[in-house]
């Protein structure tokens, strides 16, 4: 299953490669195009035939496709949701039974098992669900029936090179609606970059093999860029009169400079006495945890651009590890905003000059950086999280 801040992700990467949208009629068409492409990268006629042979497009494809997740959720919400208590017993459990191995694999690649053990949880609950729609109709869909036909056109040649790699079928090869595939949900050209064939058997399997998969996912996180030494974050202490506008991910010091302006981590221990770059987040407001994100996170983030995932990630991976659960509570009436009261609230900043991009629903950087501007002049904490209650004085301020 592909969740809602996936498909949201999926939708705002892949405009990038916007095209125009083709009529049903022509997704033979379009089939015929990007065969062409996975003939030029060396997939076999006849496997291509096989694969394209009675295709249509998933009409259930193309309605997910279209929707949009309304409200975006709070840091309480989606952490409270994706870090469960049965889901760090299970990542345990999981890591217990796959020690050797994932020690084996940490020895080589330089990962964590928490790391490997929270991205299985996050991304299919531990093998529990990986998807069952056929990954080529899907990937197939998206291409010629949507406006991102450049990107799922590319992963469509990748799926038809997965199928002549490991000798396996059309109806084989299944994921989530938007081709995620296997227990860690690699793209298609996720798996073609990054898959390790770690049993030595001569296929590539994500679905059920357990050293592929997790070797896979170490061979991915280091490749862009996870290395050994801190963790992706960690939850800290801001001292009194810490200035909340220097808590953004676009804001780095090292660690150390962090350290001599009073912050800690959770529990009052010091900060390590390093000069790696980092930055210090407030996900729910100077009201919740404030977070320090070390250099893993850029590498986590890779995996997945939502920030509150890759801060679950590292959460979930501590408690898995046997660390302590997050000990500052989000505020209990921090409330999500839909994306039209964000349009809303993004067109006001811009009337007051502190916002210049589109109203585009999406509370990004930018719009956190108006906010902050605004919260600033109107005497708030400069936080940058928009709250409904710093809406409702915006809306106040500017009519």
């Amino acid at each position: 299953m592909t969740p809602l801040w996936k498909i949201a992700l999926l939708a705002a990467t892949t405009a990038l490669f916007a095209g125009p949208a083709v009529a049903q009629s022509d997704f033979q068409s379009c089939l015929q195009t990007i065969k062409a492409e996975a003939l030029r990268q060396g997939v076999p006629a006849n496997l291509i035939d096989r694969a394209f042979q009675g295709l249509t497009p998933d009409q259930k494809i193309i309605d997910l496709d279209s929707r949009q997740p309304e409200f975006s959720q709070t840091y309480a919400k989606y952490v409270g949701s994706s870090v469960s208590a049965d889901r760090i017993a299970k990542g345990q459990q999981r890591m217990a039974q796959n020690r050797a191995l994932l020690d084996a694999i940490q020895a080589e690649y330089g990962v964590p098992p928490q790391y490997i053990m929270a991205f299985w949880g996050l991304e299919t609950n531990y093998g529990g669900f990986m998807g069952d729609f056929q990954v080529v109709r899907s990937v197939a869909t998206l291409a010629c029936m949507t406006k991102r036909r450049d990107f799922f056109s590319n992963e469509t040649v990748q799926a038809l090179r997965i199928l002549a790699l490991n000798h396996m079928t059309r109806d084989q090869m299944r994921g989530s609606w938007a081709g995620a595939m296997g227990n860690m949900q690699f793209m298609p050209s996720t798996f073609m970059k990054w898959g390790v064939d770690r049993d030595g058997n001569g296929r590539i399997d994500l679905w059920t093999s357990l050293p592929d998969s997790f070797a896979s996912a170490a061979n991915y996180l280091r490749g862009v860029g996870f290395r050994p030494g801190l963790p992706s974050s960690e939850e800290v202490v801001l001292p009194q009169g810490f200035p909340f506008d220097q808590a953004d991910s676009t804001i780095e010091k090292p660690v150390r400079a962090w350290a001599a302006m009073g912050v800690k981590k959770a529990g009052g221990a010091p900060l390590p006495n390093v000069d790696e770059p980092s930055s210090i987040i407030l996900p729910a407001g100077w009201r919740g945890p404030a977070f320090i994100l070390y250099p893993n996170f850029k590498a986590v983030m890779n995996w997945n651009r939502s920030t509150l995932y890759a801060l679950a990630v590292g959460i979930l991976a501590r408690q898995i590890a046997g660390g302590p659960a997050v000990m500052q509570a989000p505020p209990a009436d921090d409330e999500p905003l839909s994306r039209d009261s964000i349009v809303d609230m993004q067109s006001r900043l811009a009337r007051l000059g502190f916002y210049t991009d589109e109203a585009d629903g999406l509370a990004g950087p930018k719009t956190r950086s108006a906010v902050r501007l605004f919260q600033k002049q109107v005497g708030l904490p400069a936080d940058g999280h928009p709250t409904p209650d710093v809406v409702r004085r915006l809306q106040q301020t500017v009519r």
